[in-house]
């Protein structure tokens, strides 16, 4: 686990030659989605109606950052398809009827939308299931909010660890870090650009101080060194991410330049 990185970043952000654009808005207009890969694993030649199948899913999932090919493969008992990030399995479907949402829940719509109109990031609070912990969690994280000058354009998503209707969109979360999966505790990921969530804040690290220091990144001028090594991961998402509404944080460092000078 990264336990200084957010910090990093930000005096990264702040020693190197930077723009004027902040964090969060370079993002959203200039960075990509990284591509899932969706594989359909074939024992025999393609039917034509696997061949009409795929293709139906194919312009289902468009557009999202996700890219399908098929591999014919001996070594399996029947055919099914493998969802896939930087090589890693996130997931396996026995048939296309299980993989409708796949690239869409109603959480992730929500994250995309809140980020098309401007807002400075999601976060995303991701439970434990123990009550004590979450709740504890969930009150730091909206009392610093109340008190950022920022809080007002960020937007908050609370997300159940064991929700059936969103179980891949937990699934990649906690694919951000290779540890994740095994760590029982409350996380904070911050998500923004294009979908891209941080690595996150977890259990007692859900403090207010790194709270603001996530806010401080996204917030911060944009650098080479964040152009360069942009960090987290992307989360699969359908959705046009072109003519995005302008940053909200810009009328606010606008009317509030001290802000921009802490």
């Amino acid at each position: 686990m990264k336990r200084t990185y957010l910090k990093i970043l930000v005096i990264g952000a702040l020693l190197s030659l930077a723009c004027t654009t902040k964090v969060s808005e370079w993002v959203l207009l200039n960075s990509d989605s990284e591509k899932y890969l969706l594989v359909y694993f074939h024992q025999n030649e393609l039917t034509e109606s696997e061949i009409q199948q795929n293709k139906e899913l194919e312009n289902h999932f468009t557009p999202a950052n996700l890219f399908f090919k098929t591999i014919k493969r001996e070594d399996i008992e029947k055919p099914y398809y493998a969802l896939y990030f930087n090589n890693q399995l996130i997931s396996e479907y026995a048939g296309s009827a299980e993989m409708k949402n796949i690239v869409t829940s109603p959480l992730r719509e929500k994250t995309r939308n809140e980020l098309m109109a401007g807002k400075l990031c999601v976060m995303v609070y991701l439970k434990c299931g123990n009550n004590e912990k979450d709740a504890k969690g969930w009150s730091t994280l909206n009392q610093t909010l109340e008190a950022s000058p920022f809080g007002k354009i960020i937007s908050l998503v609370e997300l159940d660890r064991n929700s059936v209707e969103e179980s891949l969109f937990v699934s990649m979360l906690l694919n951000v870090e290779s540890d994740l999966k095994e760590i029982q505790e409350p996380m904070l990921f911050g998500v923004f650009g294009r979908f891209r969530a941080l690595e996150p804040l977890l259990a007692k690290g859900i403090s207010a101080e790194n709270i603001n220091l996530m806010i401080d990144f996204f917030t911060a001028d944009c650098s080479c060194l964040i152009k360069d090594q942009l960090p987290g991961q992307s989360i699969l998402c359908k959705g046009n991410w072109d003519d995005p509404q302008p940053a909200r944080v810009n009328a606010i460092l606008d009317a509030t330049p001290e802000l921009m000078h802490r």
